[in-house]
C-alpha cells in the first residue's frame, strides 16, 4: 500500500480533490483546521463550466434541492446573449456554497476520505519518496506519512508560505462583506434584490439562501482591508449598501458576516517537488461570476488523476509537471479577466463611457462569444499548438446514443477514468484501448454533430487530448502521454 496523499483544507478545492482520488482507490487523509465547516462562505453560485464538472462525477444529483438555474452570466455586470451555448452546455446555478462543501465530504466519505476537523497542519519535511507532515490537534501533535502534501488551505496558505512560494498580488484594492441577514428575499425593497454595478462605483448582490434568509454580497473600491481585530458589523453592512444602492438597507439581525477583498494574486508555481497548491492556495481574485469556483474545481480535476495515476504507477514521467504547466496559465488568464472586469467598475467618474462602449460591442456575435466563454471558463484549452478543435477544449454536453441507450457526455465520466468515444457505431471494431482498460474506457455511440469527430480520446478531467478515425496511429503516442506504457 502507498502513503495516503495528504491535503491541507477542508473546503471545495480539498475536498472535490480526495473525491477524485477516491475514484481511482487512492487514499488521502484531509486536514481541516476549523472544528467543523463554518457554512460561512461567500460562494452563491457555480457557472457553466463549474456545474458540467460536478456533473460529469455525478454530484448533483444531491445537490438539486439546493440549486436554482441561472437565466444568464455578465461580464463585470454587463450581461451576454447565452444563445451560443443553448443546446450544448448547461446553465449557470445558484447554489450557495455550504451546500456543495456538504455534498462533496459526503462523497469523498463515502469513497474513502478520511476527513478530520480540528487538525491543523503545523509543518512538513518532503523527501525523494515522500511528505513528513506534522499536525496539531488542539494541545497534542503527531506526525503522518504521505505520498504527496497538497495546500487547499486558502489564500493565506500556510503549505504555500512553508514551500517559499512568492504569491504576488495585482489589481485594485477592494473591501467587501457578505453576510446572511434574516429577511426573505421578495421583502427587500426591489433595488436590494439580485445582481447590480452600482453607478456610484462598486457592486452589490443579493440572492435568497433559505426562507427568511438572502444573503448580502458587497463590494467598494479604493478601500483596504482593516485589520483582522476589527470585527464587521451589521451596522458596518447597512451602511456599505446604502452608499452602492443609495438607499437605506432594513435593520434586520445579521446571522454572520465577514469581509474578503484585497488584490488578485497567483502564485508563481503550484509545485515544489512533492508539494503542490489547488484552489485558492494557487490563486485568489474577486469572485465575479462564479469564476473563482469554476477555478477551484478545475484545479481539483486537473490534479487528481494524475496524482493518482503516479501512486499507482502508470503515470508518464512528466505527467504531474503538467499540472502547473497547464493550471497556472488559467489562474493569470481568470485574474486578468476578473481585473478587467473591475477595470470596467472603478474609478466610476471614468468608466461610463467605456462601459457604453462595451455594451455597444456586445452587439457583435463574436465578441459576445469571446466573453461569453471567457467568463464561464469554457474558453480553457490545453491545446498543443497547431491543433485543430476539439482537442484541448472540453466536450459540450450533448446527449450520446449508446448500445446501452440514451447517455450523455457526463455520464460517460461519472468514473473518473478517461474515455475513448467510438461515433463511428462499429460495435464490432476491434477496441483500439483494451491495452489501457484499466485507464481508459471504450464508450461506442452514434455520430454527434457537435463535436464534430469520429473518434475522441477524453481525458479524466473531461478535456479532449486527441481526435481523429479510431484506427489512426497518431492515438497510440497520445494514449502514451497521458496514460502511460502498456502492462506486460
Amino acid at each position: 500500500m502507498s502513503d495516503p496523499v495528504i491535503i491541507a483544507g477542508g473546503g471545495p478545492a480539498g475536498l472535490m480533490l480526495a473525491h477524485e482520488l477516491g475514484l481511482w482507490g487512492v487514499d488521502s487523509i484531509v486536514l481541516e483546521r476549523l472544528d467543523s465547516r463554518s457554512g460561512r462562505s461567500v460562494g452563491q453560485a457555480v457557472n457553466t463550466t463549474a456545474v458540467e464538472l460536478l456533473d460529469q462525477r455525478g454530484l448533483l444529483e444531491g445537490l438539486h434541492e439546493h440549486t436554482t438555474p441561472v437565466q444568464g452570466t455578465h461580464f463585470s455586470l454587463l450581461w451576454l446573449d447565452m444563445t451560443p451555448l443553448e443546446g450544448r452546455h448547461q446553465p449557470a446555478l445558484l447554489l450557495a456554497q455550504e451546500y456543495l462543501e456538504a455534498e462533496l465530504e459526503r462523497q469523498a466519505l463515502k469513497r474513502g476520505a478520511d476527513v478530520r476537523y480540528g487538525h491543523a497542519l503545523a509543518g512538513y519535511a518532503q523527501d525523494e519518496s515522500g511528505v513528513s507532515v506534522t499536525v496539531r490537534e488542539g494541545e497534542r501533535t503527531y506526525e503522518l506519512r504521505g505520498s504527496y502534501l497538497v495546500g487547499a488551505d486558502g489564500e493565506n496558505s500556510l503549505v504555500r508560505e512553508l514551500a517559499g512560494i512568492p504569491f504576488p498580488g495585482s489589481g485594485p484594492a477592494s473591501c467587501g462583506l457578505v453576510a446572511d441577514v434574516e429577511i426573505d428575499f421578495q421583502d427587500l425593497p426591489e433595488i436590494h434584490r439580485g445582481a447590480r454595478f452600482c453607478p456610484v462605483g462598486g457592486l452589490y448582490s443579493s440572492v435568497p439562501v433559505s426562507p427568511g434568509v438572502t444573503r448580502v454580497i458587497t463590494a467598494e473600491f479604493d478601500t483596504a482591508l482593516p485589520g483582522p481585530s476589527l470585527e464587521p458589523t451589521g451596522a458596518e453592512l447597512r451602511g456599505s449598501v446604502e452608499r452602492l444602492n443609495e438607499t437605506p438597507f432594513p435593520d434586520v439581525p445579521v446571522r454572520w458576516i465577514r469581509r474578503y477583498g484585497g488584490p488578485s494574486r497567483v502564485a508563481e508555481t503550484y509545485q515544489d517537488e512533492r508539494v503542490f497548491l489547488v484552489g485558492d492556495a494557487a490563486h485568489t481574485f474577486y469572485p465575479l461570476a462564479g469564476l473563482r469556483m469554476n477555478l477551484v474545481l478545475q484545479d481539483a480535476v486537473n490534479l487528481g488523476w494524475k496524482l493518482a495515476a503516479d501512486v499507482l504507477g502508470w503515470a508518464p514521467a512528466d505527467l504531474l509537471d503538467t499540472y502547473t504547466a497547464e493550471r497556472r496559465p488559467q489562474g493569470l488568464r481568470a485574474a486578468g479577466a476578473t481585473d478587467t472586469q473591475l477595470a470596467l467598475i472603478h474609478p466610476v467618474e471614468k468608466v461610463a463611457p467605456v462601459r457604453a462602449l462595451v455594451t455597444e460591442l456586445l452587439k457583435f456575435p463574436d465578441a459576445n462569444r469571446y466573453l461569453l466563454e471567457l467568463s464561464t471558463g469554457l474558453d480553457v484549452s490545453y491545446a498543443p499548438e497547431g491543433a485543430a478543435a476539439p482537442v484541448g477544449r472540453r466536450l459540450p454536453h450533448v446527449a450520446l446514443a449508446t448500445g446501452a441507450g440514451a447517455s450523455g457526455v457526463a455520464s460517460m465520466l461519472h468514473s473518473g477514468r478517461g474515455v475513448f468515444l467510438d461515433m463511428t457505431g462499429g460495435e464490432g471494431a476491434a477496441d483500439p484501448v483494451a491495452a489501457w482498460a484499466d485507464r481508459v474506457e471504450r464508450v461506442v455511440a452514434e455520430p454527434v454533430a457537435e463535436i464534430g469527430a469520429s473518434a475522441v480520446l477524453v481525458r479524466p478531467d473531461g478535456h479532449v487530448a486527441w481526435a481523429g478515425e479510431p484506427g489512426d496511429a497518431s492515438l497510440r503516442p497520445v494514449l502514451e502521454q497521458w496514460f502511460g506504457t502498456v502492462r506486460g
